[in-house]
């Protein structure tokens, strides 16, 4: 099976995820996780991907929050 990488980073207000290898695969949710559901839920959608598995990258900026 193919692993996915998600990345993602914050904004003002919530959290953006993106697919690395298909980039109309994007999302955002307010917290870390609601994003990354909300991203496993856009690739199974569009790219008809059951139970994605994810390799999640966050942004320098997150690295420093948590």
């Amino acid at each position: 099976m193919q692993v996915l990488t998600i990345e993602i980073e914050k904004d003002e207000d919530f959290f953006t995820a993106q697919c690395k290898e298909h980039s109309n695969c994007f999302t955002q949710g307010k917290t870390i996780e609601e994003a990354i559901h909300n991203i496993k839920e856009v690739i199974e959608l569009i790219l008809e991907i059951k139970k994605p598995k994810l390799n999640v990258i966050l942004k320098d900026e997150l690295m420093n929050t948590i």
